[in-house]
């Protein structure tokens, strides 16, 4: 059965690498958003499900904590946190790594519909095309954005890209997959990397303790 983990962490654990209980709450909400929708279920490749996405959605947080005690506030956190969210809706044994990206966009692009204005919906998908792509940089094609509003999307990009590249050292059979810190694309990503193994060994702990007990019922 698919479920949120982070409410089963260590609170301490959690407070003292930055985490709010209200942060908490969001990524749980977040996730049991995805569960509704169905969003990812056995059709979806390994490493790739609902797991994977709270943690991405941790890794956002955390990067985004980091910038706030680095003196930077970001604009939109909703365009990253929901991009975070969809990220890999669009991955099947069907779709290729490439396309899935696109087809994710697709996928939040009608599931968001009336939810946000027209222009976040578009960050959203711009930010999640970008993540399955090779280039750093988004392609904001011919739509309408000002200066600010683009550098702010570029920069949520960025987070997104780092945050799902930290997730990648769950990836034990492949060491070329995992992830290489010289790669990431903020500093802030840098200052947790080695932090968040820990994070990812302790979330792993937790998930295994959360399926004994249910188990044992």
């Amino acid at each position: 059965m698919e479920k949120s983990y982070i409410k089963n962490m260590n609170i301490h654990y959690l407070t003292s690498i930055g985490f709010s209980v209200n942060q908490i709450q969001s990524i749980n909400i977040l996730v049991h958003k995805g569960i509704e929708e169905k969003l990812y279920k056995k059709k979806h490749i390994p490493y790739h499900n609902l797991k994977h996405i709270e943690r991405v959605l941790c890794y956002c947080m955390w990067i985004l904590n980091q910038k706030k005690n680095n003196g930077e506030i970001l604009e939109n956190q909703d365009i990253l946190f929901y991009s975070a969210l969809y990220h890999d809706c669009g991955r099947s044994l069907l779709v290729s790594n490439k396309m899935h990206g696109i087809v994710g966009a697709q996928i939040a692009k009608e599931k968001l519909k009336g939810t946000f204005d027209a222009k976040k919906v578009t960050g959203i998908c711009l930010l999640i095309e970008t993540h399955a792509s090779r280039v750093d940089e988004v392609d904001f094609k011919n739509f309408t954005l000002s200066k600010e509003e683009k550098e702010n999307i570029q920069l949520l990009s960025n987070i997104l890209k780092d945050a799902d590249a930290l997730d990648r050292n769950r990836i034990k059979l492949f060491k070329f997959a995992q992830c290489n810190p010289n790669f990431l694309r903020t500093k802030e990503a840098k200052e947790i990397y080695l932090q968040s193994d820990t994070f990812y060994l302790k979330y792993q702990d937790t998930v295994r303790q959360v399926r004994s007990l249910e188990k044992k019922k």
